[in-house]
């Protein structure tokens, strides 16, 4: 008897209580009792174009293929035109980029902005970076002119349009290139016109060349014979708001990244002999002539201590399928470390401030169409919301 009494205490007991295993029944009940329908967030939604310079192009071409992964389609050029909004971000990607590459630099800058609610149209620029160096920056300075004059008829069309250009790595020389060029364009001149903002980040070009006098490039020995210029009196007449985000840390573009594990290796340096406006910001010794707009900032704590920004294998030079053996290679093949975070002696490392490809943005490990991190992208939006 009290055996059974104890038995019928327990089942009266769950009778009374909440569902406790069958989850959905239980959910279906409350959300019945409170008659509440779950909201999805709203999304942000930008606008993507892609025009292009590749193929030895005089002019800018509309690119109307797929984006990254091919998740979605460029959106028609005509359209931008004809709709003329009140703003327009153009990114610039930087060295060693074909157009797959670029394609996934413009979508990780579109993921950095959306996760900053920006909603204004965004045009990525693909250019022939692809290259060796010294080919490379002479392609970035001739690409100057040709995003001129697409920005050109953009404000001629949409005169208060308020353009923005935000510049990666080698796309700064791009960047510099462009408004020398519509600082000399009459059209640009006698229409009042001026870029909104310019935002160069891990900027791969001298620390002198945002100088507004010509003999500090020319004072230089090692810009003789070179596609290097003095571009501050273009960033002052040319620009309502310059900022030149730099990190400090930045391996690609500091002197000795590595030290004391290898003291010979460092990138931008050992190509240029000179010190990077993106690592080292503007030349203070001897002293510069800096443009009045001129402004930079080190934002190192913005570039997370992660190894792999665009979750794309790193570029092997076909070592790996012919030395399958060679560790120091396939290491960074396999597992993803982004350039400059491995030394020639096959040591990798990445510490807050290392990764040059982190200032846009990295890609969530296990879901790329996410980010785990904006990078820098957050500063540039809140720097534009302060005007």
């Amino acid at each position: 008897m009290p055996l059974l009494l104890i038995i019928c205490t327990i089942c009266s007991i769950l009778l009374l209580s909440e569902p406790i295993f069958f989850g959905l029944s239980s959910t279906s009940t409350v959300a019945a009792a409170t008659n509440t329908i779950p909201t999805a967030e709203v999304e942000t939604k930008i606008p993507i174009y892609m025009i292009s310079t590749r193929g030895n192009t005089t002019y800018h071409q509309e690119v109307n293929r797929s984006g990254y992964n091919n998740n979605y389609l460029f959106s028609n050029l005509t359209s931008l035109f004809e709709l003329c909004p009140s703003e327009v971000a153009i990114f610039i990607h930087g060295w060693g980029n074909d157009e797959g590459l670029a394609k996934e630099r413009l979508d990780r800058v579109k993921l950095a902005l959306k996760k900053n609610n920006y909603t204004y149209p965004l045009i990525g620029l693909s250019w022939a970076s692809d290259k060796l160096w010294e080919a490379a920056k002479a392609i970035a300075k001739e690409n100057g002119p040709k995003l001129a004059h697409f920005i050109l008829d953009l404000k001629n069309k949409c005169q208060d349009v308020k353009v923005r250009l935000i510049a990666h790595s080698l796309g700064a020389r791009v960047a510099l290139s462009s408004l020398d060029s519509l600082h000399r364009n009459s059209t640009w001149n006698n229409g009042n016109f001026t870029l909104t903002s310019v935002h160069l980040l891990a900027a791969a070009v001298d620390n002198e060349e945002v100088s507004k006098d010509p003999t500090d490039i020319e004072a230089d020995p090692t810009n003789a014979y070179s596609v290097k210029s003095a571009y501050g009196e273009a960033i002052e007449e040319e620009v309502v708001r310059f900022d030149n985000l730099r990190s400090s840390e930045d391996n690609v573009l500091e002197m000795y990244p590595f030290r004391p594990f290898d003291y010979a290796y460092k990138i931008y340096p050992l190509f240029e002999g000179d010190l990077a406006l993106g690592q080292n910001g503007y030349q203070s010794s001897p002293n510069i002539t800096l443009p009045e707009n001129y402004k930079e900032q080190d934002i190192k704590d913005q570039i997370k201590d992660i190894y792999d920004a665009d979750k794309i294998e790193g570029d092997d030079f076909g070592l790996c399928s012919k030395y399958p053996n060679i560790y120091t290679f396939c290491q960074i093949k396999e597992e993803g470390w982004d350039f400059g975070l491995c030394n020639s002696l096959g040591f990798c490392r990445v510490s807050t401030g290392d990764n040059h490809a982190g200032y846009i943005g990295f890609r969530n490990l296990t879901n790329t169409s996410l980010l785990a991190d904006d990078g820098a992208i957050d500063v540039v939006i809140a720097q534009w919301n302060s005007e």
